[in-house]
């Protein structure tokens, strides 16, 4: 049996690397990333969820009241588990408290849980970028842990019975109508 010969190398008669070989992987390569780097970002997508109970979440916020989960039955509740450390985390809080704004009078309420910090190093985030928002301490992580969020940011979406309906892994533009379309419709169920 013959064996395949390997393919040639593009060398030029001499052994050298072959100039025109090299400037066509070079340029082939930036073309490739080019097109790679202008295709267009998927947008952050609420993805829904088997329905189940939502977990216990009672924390405290930066005054140092209980704020429980189970009070705000009747609402749709976003809760999102952010750090101040978390720069996707603090890109999406503007556009999170524009959210709160403009659906809190149908029904939704937003819950922000920093995760691993104390209540200072909240507190002199929201003295840049304020949030009209409760902001709660998880400063273990054990509810983020409960919640089975693995990675920051993350919004998870109950439904007006206390029921997990959806969940959000990374930064989100919630001022995107494909976000907001979602929550809607989702006030609109009893």
């Amino acid at each position: 049996m013959k064996a395949l010969a390997p393919p040639p190398r593009a060398r030029n008669p001499a052994g050298a690397p072959d100039r025109n070989a090299l400037i066509r992987i070079t340029v082939g390569t930036a073309a490739l990333a080019a097109v790679l780097f202008a295709l267009p970002v998927p947008a952050a997508e609420l993805r829904p969820v088997a329905t189940s109970p939502a977990a216990p979440l009672a924390l405290r916020d930066l005054e140092g009241r209980s704020v429980d989960l189970a009070q705000l039955r009747g609402k749709v509740v976003l809760v999102n588990f952010w750090a101040t450390y978390c720069k996707p985390c603090r890109a999406e809080m503007p556009s999170l408290d524009r959210l709160r704004s403009r659906l809190a009078p149908r029904g939704l309420e937003v819950l922000g849980v920093d995760v691993g910090e104390d209540a200072d190093a909240v507190r002199r985030f929201t003295a840049t970028v304020p949030v009209g928002f409760p902001l709660l301490l998880d400063p273990e992580g054990s509810t983020m842990a409960r919640w089975k969020a693995i990675a920051l940011p993350t919004t998870l979406v109950i439904d007006r019975r206390g029921r997990l309906r959806a969940r959000l892994t990374g930064e989100a533009d919630w001022d995107d109508p494909g976000l907001v379309a979602p929550l809607e419709k989702l006030m609109t169920e009893p």
